[in-house]
């Protein structure tokens, strides 16, 4: 009885085997530790910085944010703008503008000579798609896998990695309404123009970046331009006659010009998810196999 017993439950146990073998080869084809992976403690960061940190929230009133309570970031400061009340402590001049673009503005200007190391900017949403699936669509992860050091280094980092819809080329300025492919391209030139005092050869004929205003930003980048460059952006998207949606978007687009002077930010996704996550591919077209099917299909 044992014997014919053993004869039906052997082979299902060595097929049992057999699967987690290939997928945990199949695991460590896709997806290796980086060599600084022993420097890492819980979730990926480098726990050991003694950066002061703050995150500052783009919200509305009725947001829920308190999946933040579960971070893990030494020297966290959590300040919540929210756009669409007056009654909590911090908040732009005016509600429902510039979407969360007025928000960051009105914290440059408030904070400018009290900036932490690093600011990082982030909507209130704890699983958003603008984060993409090797990021696991969650921003507890990407936040605790976020090297402090290297965005140190980086001085302006995009927590987005993924080039779809973004890059190598993605808003070109000289369009117009009746040929502009997106939404907020026609608006762009002018948008620049009037937040930056460029002048027509100043203004970059194309434009590229990972979406979708979620980054972090050390207090020297930001303090690289003088205080009143964000009060004149913020008057811009008070007086603008665009809609909160596109005023929004042409910002989308802005802050690599804000920060770095640059109009193209778009660098390698297996150097950003291996140097600044410590998610690291053996090979380099490894992202895209962990594309979530939202984004799948937006880059279609």
């Amino acid at each position: 009885m044992l014997l014919r017993h053993m004869r039906v439950v052997l082979p299902a146990l060595i097929c049992i085997c057999l699967v987690l073998v290939l997928h945990l080869r199949e695991t460590q084809r896709l997806v290796t530790p980086s060599k600084d992976h022993d420097k890492l403690s819980h979730g990926g960061l480098n726990n050991t910085s003694n950066k002061t940190v703050n995150l500052v929230i783009a919200s509305l009133e009725a947001d829920d944010i308190s999946w933040t309570s579960k971070l893990d970031i030494p020297n966290l400061n959590v300040l919540r703008y929210i756009s669409d009340a007056a009654r909590g402590q911090y908040y732009p001049p005016v509600p429902r503008k510039g979407r969360e673009a007025l928000m960051y503005l009105t914290h440059f200007f408030e904070f400018y000579d009290h900036l932490p190391d690093v600011s990082i900017m982030i909507h209130p949403h704890e699983h958003p798609w603008h984060i993409e699936g090797v990021l696991q669509q969650s921003m507890l992860f990407t936040l605790s896998h976020l090297d402090l050091d290297v965005v140190s280094r980086r001085q302006y980092a995009n927590l987005r990695v993924d080039w779809t819809q973004a890059c190598p080329a993605w808003i070109d300025t000289t369009k117009t309404p009746e040929t502009a492919l997106k939404q907020e391209e026609p608006f762009m030139h002018a948008a620049l123009v009037e937040n930056f005092g460029m002048s027509e050869a100043q203004v970059p004929k194309i434009m590229a970046g990972p979406c979708c205003s979620q980054f972090a930003v050390t207090g020297e980048a930001v303090q690289r331009n003088p205080r009143s460059q964000y009060k004149r952006s913020m008057d811009w998207l008070v007086a603008t006659s665009l809609s909160d949606y596109l005023s929004g978007r042409t910002w989308e687009h802005m802050w690599p010009i804000l920060f770095k002077g640059e109009a193209v930010d778009c660098p390698p996704e297996w150097d950003v998810y291996c140097g600044m996550y410590h998610i690291c591919f053996q090979e380099r077209d490894g992202p895209s196999e962990y594309q979530c099917p939202m984004e799948r299909e937006r880059g279609a």
